[in-house]
């Protein structure tokens, strides 16, 4: 059974007031988008988060590596403790606590708060996530909606009519736009290749010119050397 705790009923109650309220004085337009639903069907996300797994599992990789070895060399130099000087042994402890402790800055570089995986979300996924915001924002603007939610968010859902479901209408103007833009620069391509077979096509053509030119200049030279000689 699904249970709410109070705060969450109080903020369920606090919406349906809020709502209520401006409900009373207009008629609202609502609607929802499962984002989730509509990144997965996007091409360009899906590249871009399997690029975002490896780099993340490079460096788990890694950081597993780096563990596993200071994790021998601690073995290691207990096995051998016995049998070296206390300052070696000392020294080569401090050694391994040094590696250790580099360790765990390059963790927190890789994995901490505001780590590289927060920098590469940005650069990879980010992107791809304001794009489908600004297509939202626009069909709401063209819609004249009032609110849109997300349905894959934290906001709780417990009921949503599937008429109020945009997100297939956001899919397809997003991948109406990428259609668009591939044919665009498909245009740009054919153009490009357009001109640039004319301008061969051109040099072509005063590349036999010339070579007739020379042709005929041959020809009236040899019947000019033949004239001198039979004189």
């Amino acid at each position: 059974m699904f249970y709410l705790n109070k705060k969450t009923i109080f903020f369920l109650l606090s919406i349906l007031l809020f709502v209520s309220d401006i409900f009373s004085q207009k008629q609202l337009r609502v609607g929802y988008i499962n984002m989730d639903y509509i990144l997965t069907n996007l091409d360009d996300y899906n590249i871009a988060n399997k690029e975002y797994d490896i780099k993340l599992d490079l460096w788990r990789k890694e950081i597993e590596s780096r563990k596993l070895s200071i994790k021998v060399a601690n073995e290691e130099l207990e096995i051998k403790k016995p049998l070296i000087p206390d300052e070696i042994y000392q020294n080569l402890k401090d050694e391994i606590d040094f590696d250790e402790k580099e360790l765990n800055q390059y963790i927190q570089k890789r994995f901490g708060p505001e780590g590289d995986w927060l920098t590469q979300e940005k650069i990879l996924i980010q992107p791809i996530q304001d794009e489908v915001l600004a297509i939202v924002q626009k069909i709401a603007e063209k819609n004249k909606f009032d609110f849109i939610f997300d349905k894959s968010s934290a906001i709780i859902m417990l009921y949503s009519e599937k008429k109020y479901d945009i997100s297939e209408l956001v899919l397809k103007s997003i991948l109406r736009q990428e259609k668009i833009e591939n044919l665009q620069i498909t245009f740009e391509d054919d153009r490009k290749k357009a001109l640039e077979e004319k301008i061969q096509s051109k040099r072509d053509s005063i590349s036999k010119l010339k070579e007739l030119r020379k042709i005929k200049r041959d020809s009236l030279l040899r019947i000019k050397r033949n004239n001198l000689k039979s004189k």
